[in-house]
């Protein structure tokens, strides 16, 4: 019998999840790590992403633009919490 007629089967993997590419600018988040210049990953599942590294049960993001991606990240936490900060 093939995939095609097994009953309850996905038969590609875009219909089991939306295909997306990693990094890409409208799904990256980080956030500072704490410590060096490491960001931990805050996107769900990153497991096709070509600069995360798995660390326990956290993701490091070594993308070459990480701060970008942390300010862009802050800068969205920030406007979706209405809250400016203050100079």
């Amino acid at each position: 019998m093939s995939d095609a007629n097994m009953p309850n089967q996905v038969s590609s993997r875009s219909e089991r999840r939306p295909e997306r590419k990693l990094p890409d600018p409208a799904i990256c988040r980080a956030k500072h790590a704490g410590f060096g210049d490491y960001a931990d990953c805050l996107v769900d599942a990153p497991f096709e992403c070509r600069y995360v590294l798995g660390f326990g049960f956290h993701y490091h993001c070594l993308h070459p633009e990480r701060a970008e991606i942390i300010a862009r990240t802050t800068a969205d936490q920030r406007s979706e919490d209405g809250s400016q900060g203050v100079a």
